[in-house]
C-alpha cells in the first residue's frame, strides 16, 4: 500500500489497538482515530486519563489497525495539539463526547498528532520483512 492507500485505510477503519510505555511496561488499548491525512493521524482522549499521561511522559507509540485480513502498523512520536477549533470539532463530530464537555472543559480534552512511519501485513506477507513508509 502506498502512502493514499494507508491513509484511506485507517479513514475507513479508524479503531486502532495502540500501544504506549508506563515505566518499563507496555499498555495496549483501543483508541479511536478522529482524522487520519497528511498532516498526520489525530487522536483524543481525557488528559486525566493514564493513556494521556502516558504519552506526555513518553510519545513514541505504535498504533495497529486490522480489518478483511489487512494489518496496518503506525509507529512514531505523538505531539500534543492544543488547538480549541479542532477540539470544538471533534465534539461535534462525536455526539457522544457533547455531555461529557458540557460539563467540563475543552481544556481537559488531550489531542495528540502521530506523524510517523507504516507497514502493511497480510497472509501474503507471511514471509516478507516489512517496508516501512512515511506519513
Amino acid at each position: 500500500m502506498d502512502k493514499k492507500e494507508i491513509l484511506e485505510f485507517i479513514t475507513a477503519n479508524p479503531i486502532s489497538f495502540m500501544a504506549t510505555v508506563d515505566g518499563t511496561a507496555a499498555r495496549v488499548r483501543g483508541m479511536d482515530t478522529f482524522r487520519a491525512d497528511e498532516k498526520g493521524l489525530i487522536f483524543y482522549t481525557g488528559k486525566n486519563k493514564d493513556v494521556f499521561k502516558q504519552l506526555a511522559k513518553n510519545p513514541e507509540i505504535e498504533a495497529c489497525y486490522y480489518a478483511k485480513g489487512t494489518q496496518v502498523r503506525v509507529r512514531g512520536k505523538v505531539e500534543i495539539v492544543e488547538d480549541e477549533a479542532l477540539k470544538k470539532e471533534i465534539v461535534s463530530k462525536r455526539p457522544f463526547l457533547q455531555p461529557v464537555y458540557e460539563k467540563t472543559s475543552l481544556d481537559n480534552m488531550g489531542v495528540m498528532r502521530l506523524k510517523g512511519k507504516a507497514t502493511t501485513w497480510t497472509m501474503q506477507d507471511v514471509y516478507n520483512q516489512p517496508t516501512w513508509t512515511d506519513l
